[in-house]
């Protein structure tokens, strides 16, 4: 039997298997919706992973009103003492530093942060989280948060349990036309949404650049392509999807009901690689599984319908894109296009230049709003610090968290479910409820905003 056989029976019976993790009853604690812990006066991070991710985060972090750096932790020395070296460069206390593969539980039993900021790679996600939950932390990890269904059920569970906040830092929910896009939803500015879509097109074929020394060998390949080797469907899908599932309150009125989805081979990695370092290079030989494009369509519990979109390999500009569709108008995020239909009654045109000036002034968020000048201080023009900014401001003041454990796995469950679609040649895979039947009587999400002042 050859590999790819193999790697697709075993992972039919996976999938036979996980069917099971669909449904779970069991409670390990109190549930999560709401909950709001004790203000902190002061919020203390321990970033675990400070690689080129990590790193702008402990610089990012240093600039957040009420939040101090006090911990660090790598399987790499040197990145540990770069990590305290930032810390100390802005002005603060240097952080105590853990290392090797043991150090995120030390620093979990260490008392010494509330919160723990994960940057390491997609793979070591659940593992860390569930050991810093146990150790009485608020846990924030960097996307996907989770790679299998049965994993966002321990994760929940964990949370419960230990009664600490666990979500998924989904920093593309919070850009300026993002959130513009879900307050237009939850005024009803556009009626009832009936169909929405979420693209993410990035090129990730920069871990393997030209000239590049990093990548030869088979053992040194960049850890998000290890982690798609043998893996198909929608590998990326939180950074879609997390403005769409805030705007049509999955999760608090409505759930995933199902979901079918279809990619293309993959050919991309395989051939900058050869083209690279030549077709006898090790990595060249190395077969990624993972589509190049993917589309997955989801149904909602009452009916409304999302397709979601994603490009991991084309040689084209890095792209987020939204809409939602309305019975009274359309919303179009990067671009920003809109359409009312009381305006425009044949739907036919889009707002003019001074008609969207007007409209932004009106719908986007307060946030962006009193601190756009803020924008500069964090990456991805601004988002990755609105996200820090909101989330810690939740905490000083004792609030929920926007984005809770059951967005967690909900979100990041399209992982497995698309590959279990394309793999069997994209029949449909029903979505767990995560919630247990509560999404029914939950309230949307409040103002995802920080007060001026």
């Amino acid at each position: 039997m050859q590999r790819r056989e193999f790697l697709g029976i075993a992972t039919l019976a996976v999938a036979a298997a996980s069917m099971a993790a669909n449904e779970r009853v069991k409670t390990a604690g109190a549930p999560m919706r709401g909950f709001a812990d004790k203000p902190l006066d002061k919020v203390r991070v321990g970033v675990i992973g400070i690689g080129g991710r990590g790193s702008s985060a402990v610089a990012r972090l240093c600039k957040v009103p009420g939040v101090q750096v006090t911990a660090v932790c790598d399987l790499l020395a040197d990145r540990v003492r770069k990590g305290q070296d930032i810390v100390k460069r802005a002005g603060f206390p240097e952080p105590k530093g853990f290392v090797g593969p043991e150090g995120y539980k030390q620093l979990a039993d260490a008392g010494v942060c509330d919160v723990v900021h994960i940057n390491t790679n997609w793979i070591s996600h659940t593992e860390i989280a569930l050991r810093t939950l146990q150790g009485g932390l608020h846990t924030l990890m960097e996307v996907p948060g989770c790679r299998t269904i049965e994993q966002g059920w321990q994760l929940i569970e964990a949370s419960e349990k230990y009664r600490r906040h666990c979500a998924v830092l989904a920093n593309c929910s919070y850009g300026d036309q993002e959130m513009m896009l879900i307050n237009v939803a939850h005024q009803k500015v556009l009626g009832e949404i009936m169909h929405a879509e979420g693209c993410y097109l990035h090129n990730t074929r920069a871990p393997m650049p030209y000239g590049g020394q990093g990548f030869l060998s088979r053992d040194k390949i960049f850890s998000s392509l290890q982690a798609l080797e043998n893996h198909t469907g929608m590998c990326y899908p939180v950074h879609q999807f997390g403005p769409i599932a805030l705007a049509l309150d999955i999760n608090r009125g409505d759930r995933l009901d199902h979901l079918v989805s279809m990619g293309n081979e993959g050919f991309g990695w395989q051939e900058v690689a050869r083209k690279t370092y030549g077709p006898d290079a090790p990595v060249a030989k190395v077969k990624f599984e993972a589509n190049d494009f993917n589309t997955t369509l989801i149904r909602t519990a009452k009916g409304k319908s999302i397709m979601l979109r994603q490009c991991n390999n084309c040689p084209m500009p890095y792209c987020r894109e939204y809409k939602l569709y309305g019975f009274n108008g359309t919303f179009n995020a990067n671009p920003l296009e809109i359409t009312i239909e009381k305006q425009f009654p044949r739907g036919a045109d889009w707002m003019g230049e001074e008609e969207k000036k007007a409209f932004s002034a009106k719908y986007r968020s307060p946030m962006w709003a009193h601190y756009a000048e803020r924008a500069h201080l964090g990456g991805h023009g601004g988002m990755d610090y609105f996200m820090d900014f909101r989330w810690s401001y939740c905490l000083r003041k004792g609030l929920p968290l926007d984005i809770d454990v059951y967005d967690l796995a909900t979100w990041s469950s399209i992982f497995e479910l698309s590959e279990r679609s394309v793999r069997t040649g994209s029949q449909p895979q029903d979505v767990p409820d995560f919630t247990r039947g509560a999404w029914k009587t939950l309230p949307p999400v409040g103002d995802m905003s920080v007060p001026a002042g």
